[in-house]
């Protein structure tokens, strides 16, 4: 059965058969709100109406995806959901956030401000080309969030777009390690890093060996040539596991997620299997 709320773009079905791809896959490239609910709960009828209401105060920054459990048995059960009506925050594949029960719109709109708070005069900013403003305007919010890796992720980012890798890579890297570890975060936290290295090793010869190998994979990611670069990441992290507090490694795992063909994929698989 549809879920009668499913009709704007950024609220629709979930289903067994979209599920890795409508939430997970989606997840890793921003928030994914997952109602799951049954047409014989009333309270789930009672709580969808104020979720899509939320949903279009934040006119897509967070995805909605509406999941009938009564269809989808198998999947609920793996997912371990036990109880209804339950809404699940996703972010870069699993679990970050819930609500138990008939949750009231403030507390909806704070779960989803937790996880999508860029304002629309950021949006705004950054639709009409001018990132840079777009950026200031999200570390302004980010400022107000100090307890939000998230934040600093989207400021990061905006940064990246107008041009400026080293101001977004001391932004991730001042963050704790336990949120540089995150996945969204760790990934763009390692291409900075090689980019960085790029960026400021110009003619200085390298100061070991470790070193020369990771500004050889900095080279290979600006051409995009990732295998090469984990190629190198590799030999960098055996030759000094401790070069950059680990980092080589982190790269090269980080580098191994982004997007290429099934055989780089095996063949950067092979080579992070070794280093276990």
């Amino acid at each position: 059965m549809p879920g009668p709320m499913a009709v704007l773009p950024y609220v629709i079905d979930g289903t067994a058969e979209n599920f890795a791809r409508v939430v997970l896959e989606n997840s890793r490239r921003g928030p994914v709100a997952v109602n799951f609910w049954s047409p014989r709960a009333g309270p789930c009828l009672v709580l969808m109406p104020r979720l899509v209401r939320i949903a279009q105060e934040f006119g897509g920054r967070i995805l909605l995806v509406m999941l009938n459990t009564d269809d989808h048995g198998e999947l609920i059960a793996r997912l371990g959901v036990r109880a209804l009506p339950l809404v699940q925050v996703f972010r870069a594949g699993e679990v970050k956030d819930s609500l138990q029960g008939v949750s009231s719109e403030a507390d909806l709109r704070a779960l989803f401000s937790r996880h999508a708070p860029v304002s629309d005069a950021v949006m705004q900013a950054h639709v009409r080309g001018d990132t840079a403003q777009a950026a200031r305007l999200a570390a302004q919010s980010a400022l107000e969030r100090p307890g939000d890796p998230y934040a600093a992720l989207r400021v990061a980012r905006l940064l990246v777009l107008d041009k400026r890798p080293r101001e977004a890579f001391a932004l991730l890297d001042a963050l704790p390690s336990e949120a540089r570890s995150e996945g969204e975060i760790a990934a763009l936290h390692a291409h900075l890093a090689l980019i960085a290295t790029l960026l400021e090793g110009g003619d200085e010869p390298p100061i070991s060996q470790a070193d020369g190998l990771f500004r050889e994979a900095a080279a290979a990611v600006a051409h995009d040539e990732y295998e090469t670069a984990c190629e190198r990441l590799i030999a960098c992290a055996a030759c000094d596991p401790d070069y950059r507090q680990g980092l080589a490694l982190r790269a090269a795992r980080a580098l191994a997620a982004l997007p290429m063909a099934d055989e780089a994929r095996a063949h950067i698989d092979a080579l992070l299997a070794s280093r276990r």
